[in-house]
């Protein structure tokens, strides 16, 4: 893993918000008033993991992040404060925020927070590839705030408090479950917090089952005789009415199941935890059942064979 820390308080007074700039310009934060950051104290500790997600502590004085970054990579990110006060100015609507919030939003889009205490500030920036497909509801172009009395919310951002505090102890094989939980507290917590499916009515009662579906797949990609056939049966409902929940969202049972399975050979690829294992063993523990298939399949979803994945991450085994 890539980490960098950095720390103003060996800079002179004098310099400090040229340096303090140029750090937050290394993790593409925008700053909205520079001129506010004239007397800075502050510190950053970075980490960047191998499915090119990154974590960064932020603890510093009051400041203001806001407008868009058009060098910002496409991500989904997170902010979570850990102590302090903020306000977030998205949309025209100004949510005041305190320690267990949780910020979420798509990169590219203009919104602001303005810190107005020191603060502690987790910020994730996670690979939209890794987030979005897994979203039944897009995110879209969209910054908010999770629901702060959610009981999921609270779980997560306790989680997320844990790594803020215990990030430079972390390994890179730790990071893999990590950035797994992650995902998934987050696709929860989305789905909870006022989406379709929370509304009421035959809208949220299809979003609730096709919800409760691809949960039921999650537990079963390692199968290689899942069919919609079984999901159907699984859930006492009709082949037809499954694939018409799919199509709803822009897809089929089939591609979803087979991007998932993707997915998760992606990630096994490149983490130290399988190391061990052939490129082989990783697509049949996955539920494909052809390894020529397989990697037609991986180069067509992400424009690169299963080796050359593995080997960027620096592993040889094939």
């Amino acid at each position: 893993m890539a980490i960098w820390t950095f720390s103003l308080d060996a800079i002179p007074e004098a310099e400090r918000q040229a340096v303090w700039i140029d750090t937050l310009r290394r993790l593409k934060l925008p700053i909205a008033d520079p001129a506010a950051l004239a007397w800075m104290t502050g510190s950053v500790r970075v980490t960047t993991t191998a499915l090119g997600s990154e974590f960064a502590v932020l603890r510093s004085s009051a400041q203001t992040f806001g407008g868009r970054n058009a060098d910002h990579n496409s991500a989904i990110w997170l902010a979570a404060l850990i102590e302090g006060e903020a306000v977030l100015e998205s949309g025209g609507i100004e949510t005041a925020m305190g320690p267990g919030s949780i910020v979420v939003g798509a990169s590219g889009v203009d919104s602001t927070l303005r810190i107005t205490t020191d603060f502690e500030m987790l910020f994730i920036k996670l690979p939209q590839l890794a987030v979005s497909l897994r979203l039944i509801i897009p995110l879209g172009q969209r910054v908010g705030l999770l629901g702060a009395h959610s009981g999921i919310q609270k779980i997560f951002h306790g989680l997320l408090a844990n790594i803020a505090q215990t990030l430079d102890a972390l390994t890179e094989d730790q990071f893999q479950p990590i950035e797994q939980s992650i995902i998934e507290f987050l696709v929860a917590c989305l789905a909870s917090d006022g989406q379709v499916e929370s509304r009421g009515g035959a809208a949220g009662a299809r979003a609730s089952h096709l919800k409760r579906i691809c949960m039921r797949i999650e537990t079963m990609l390692h199968d290689p005789e899942l069919s919609l056939e079984t999901v159907a049966a699984d859930n006492g409902v009709s082949q037809r009415y499954v694939q018409k929940l799919f199509t709803a969202s822009n897809t089929t049972f089939s591609t979803y199941l087979k991007r998932r399975r993707l997915e998760r050979c992606y990630a096994d690829l490149i983490s130290p935890i399988h190391a061990q294992l052939a490129i082989a063993e990783i697509c049949f523990r996955w539920g494909f059942s052809d390894a020529a298939h397989f990697s037609r399949a991986f180069r067509e979803r992400f424009g690169l064979s299963p080796s050359q994945h593995r080997q960027s991450a620096g592993s040889t085994r094939v």
